[in-house]
C-alpha cells in the first residue's frame, strides 16, 4: 500500500472523526507560570492522546467557575472522558459548560458521557457542525455502518466504532445549546473568558479561547502536532485565525494536540504553517512534508517520545494534506466556503 494510501486510512480513522500527564497517566495542575496575577486561579489541563489507527483524543482545559468547571473539549473515547469527571468529582464541583472548539469527533464525543453525569450543563458551540452532521459527518457514519457489518470485526474495533456512529446518528450531544456566532464572554471565577469565533478555518467555523488573566489562548485544532490537520481545513481561513490570535498578548497557547506552547513555539508553529501552505504552490506533497520536518524540527523535537511528536506520520499526512487538499480546487471550494 503507497504511503498516501496509508495516511488517508489513518486519517480516516483520526476523523470518525498547564497540567501535564503525570507518570500514571492521570492529570497534574498546570503551572501558574505566565498568570497575569498569581491570585488568579490557572486551568487544569488533560492531555489528549494522537493515536490514528484508532482515532486520538484533543486535549481538555478545565476551569473553575461560579457554581462548576467550564470544561473545553471532551476527547473521544471514554478513557479521556474518565479522567474530566474524575477531576470533576476531586473537585467536588460539577461541569456547568461545555465548549467544543470544533465539531471533530476527537474533540466532541466525550460530550455524552459528561452530560450524561451532569445533565444540566451547557454545550457552547458554533453551528458548523449542523452542516457537518448532514455532510461530512452523515458520509463518515455511511462508511462507519459498512464496516460494522463485517461479521468477524474485532470486538473493541466493534465497540469504538459503535460509539462514533451512534454519536453521530444520536446529533443531539453535539448540538450547541448555546451556538458562538460571534466573540462573547463567558464568566469563571476572578474573570471572563472571551470566546472568539474562526471562519472557515480547521472546519466552517470554529470556537478559540482567550484568558486574559494567565495570557493564555486555548486554540483547539488551529495548533496541532505532529502536522496541521487539514481533513476539513482551509488554509486562508486559518492564516486569518492566527492573526487573530496574534492580536493578544499570550504568553501561553493551548493546541488541540500536543503540549502548551510558549509564544514562541507558537511562532515557530505559525512559520512552519505558513510556509506548508505556500510551498504547496509550486512543490510536491513529498517535498513539502520534507520542508515541514525541518521547520517544525524544534516543535517536534521537544517531547520525542510522545505520540503527537511522530515524524513519520507527521511526513505521510502532510504529504496527503498537500497533494489532496491544499492543492485542490474542489476542496477548497468545500472547505473555503466556495
Amino acid at each position: 500500500m503507497s504511503s498516501t494510501r496509508i495516511v488517508a486510512a489513518a486519517l480516516a480513522a483520526l476523523m470518525a472523526g498547564s497540567c501535564r500527564s503525570g507518570p500514571d497517566g492521570s492529570a497534574r495542575p498546570a503551572s501558574t507560570a505566565g498568570a497575569a496575577d498569581a491570585r488568579v486561579e490557572d486551568f487544569h489541563f488533560i492531555e489528549g492522546t494522537f493515536t490514528a489507527s484508532i482515532g486520538p483524543d484533543g486535549n481538555t482545559t478545565i476551569f473553575s467557575a461560579p457554581g462548576g468547571l467550564v470544561v473545553i473539549d471532551a476527547g473521544r473515547h471514554m478513557t479521556h472522558s474518565r479522567k474530566i469527571l474524575d477531576y470533576a468529582a476531586e473537585r467536588r464541583a460539577p461541569i456547568t459548560t461545555i465548549i467544543n472548539t470544533h465539531w471533530h469527533l476527537d474533540h466532541s464525543t466525550g460530550n455524552q458521557d459528561l452530560e450524561a453525569v451532569y445533565p444540566d450543563a451547557r454545550l457552547y458551540t458554533t453551528r458548523a457542525v449542523e452542516g457537518a452532521l448532514d455532510g461530512f459527518l452523515a458520509r463518515s457514519s455511511a462508511r462507519t455502518e459498512e464496516r460494522l457489518r463485517v461479521p468477524d470485526l474485532p470486538q473493541a474495533d466493534r465497540a469504538r466504532l459503535e460509539r462514533g456512529f451512534n454519536t453521530i446518528r444520536g446529533r443531539v450531544t453535539l448540538i450547541p445549546d448555546v451556538a458562538v456566532e460571534t466573540t462573547m464572554p463567558l464568566p469563571v471565577n476572578g474573570r471572563d473568558l472571551e470566546l472568539h469565533v474562526t471562519h472557515h478555518a480547521v472546519t466552517e467555523s470554529d470556537v478559540w479561547v482567550w484568558d486574559p488573566a494567565t495570557r493564555t489562548v486555548i486554540a483547539g485544532d488551529i495548533v496541532t502536532l505532529p502536522v496541521p490537520l487539514f481533513d476539513t481545513g482551509c488554509p486562508f481561513g486559518w492564516l486569518a485565525a492566527f492573526d487573530s490570535i496574534e492580536a493578544k498578548p499570550f504568553q501561553r497557547v493551548v493546541p488541540g494536540h500536543g503540549y502548551p506552547m510558549n509564544a514562541e513555539e507558537f511562532r515557530t508553529y505559525r512559520s512552519a504553517f505558513e510556509n506548508l501552505v505556500s510551498c504547496a504552490d509550486d512543490k510536491t506533497g513529498a517535498e513539502c512534508a520534507e520542508a515541514w520536518l525541518i521547520d517544525a524540527a524544534s516543535l517536534l523535537d521537544k517531547e520525542p517520545d510522545k505520540d503527537f511528536a511522530d515524524k513519520e506520520y507527521a511526513k505521510a499526512a502532510a504529504e496527503y494534506y498537500v497533494d489532496e487538499i491544499i492543492k485542490s480546487a474542489e476542496r477548497r471550494a468545500e472547505f473555503c466556503g466556495g
